[in-house]
């Protein structure tokens, strides 16, 4: 019978293609519950509900965990809340990078609305432009 923690450490094998790092240092995995019957349900995020490697990653999440030895049926729960930013890498992920000279701080926190979103209805002036961030995506790949 696969164990949680079992389960976890497979799951480090799967990588989010966009940074060649793993979900599970991302700190996109909240949760894994293994059943009775060997059935493994995986809670995650994504990093922004538009990611165009979602539904790779939630493959390569069945693919990996349905491979463990004794696994049952896999399940991928896709929650938005919490909401994932950089600040949830693991304390080894932000180890390797501040290495590099990356910083982590509340800056770090994406937001998700879109550049072009309107000023409130209830404004009679334009909505300022969006504050760019850099953050850890900007970090590696430019601006």
């Amino acid at each position: 019978m696969p164990t949680p923690d079992a389960v976890r450490e497979e799951l480090k094998r799967v990588m989010d293609p966009e940074v060649m790092m793993d979900i599970v240092n991302m700190g996109l995995v909240y949760d894994i519950a293994v059943a009775e019957n060997d059935d493994i349900q995986v809670t995650m995020t994504l990093t922004t509900p538009f990611c165009p490697a979602g539904d790779q990653i939630i493959a390569n999440v069945k693919r990996v965990a349905g491979g463990m030895e004794g696994a049952g049926e896999v399940t991928v729960n896709i929650v938005w809340e919490p909401r994932w930013s950089p600040l949830m890498f693991s304390k080894e992920l932000k180890e390797e990078l501040a290495e590099m000279g990356v910083e982590f701080d509340e800056s770090m926190i994406p937001d998700h609305s879109p550049a072009d979103a309107p000023a409130p209805a209830t404004s009679s002036t334009p909505a300022p432009p969006r504050k760019r961030r850099g953050g850890i995506m900007g970090w590696l790949f430019g601006r």
